[in-house]
């Protein structure tokens, strides 16, 4: 199978924007886990213990999308390569 410029450029865009998505996906867990956290830390006067519970939510949910992104992307490199001949 022939590949051409245009086929390697969207590849490549969608790897980016996978890439990019995943940015977003991190700093919004993270934060979401900081604002949430210190909102009910003020309303049951427990600061700052929901605060780092929910930070370290957001990190392990981070870290659990990274390596679904990893897995996905290997997985189509393999994919790639196989029908190359």
């Amino acid at each position: 199978m022939f590949h051409t410029k245009k086929d390697k450029d969207n590849e490549a865009y969608r790897i980016v924007g996978l890439i990019g998505g995943f940015g977003f996906t991190t700093a919004g867990a993270i934060a979401g886990g900081y604002f949430l956290g210190s909102y009910l830390d003020k309303r049951f006067d427990t600061y700052p213990w929901l605060t780092l519970i929910l930070i370290l939510l957001g990190i392990t949910g981070s870290f659990i999308e990274f390596f679904k992104l990893v897995k996905k992307l290997s997985g189509e490199n393999k994919k790639g390569h196989g029908d190359r001949g």
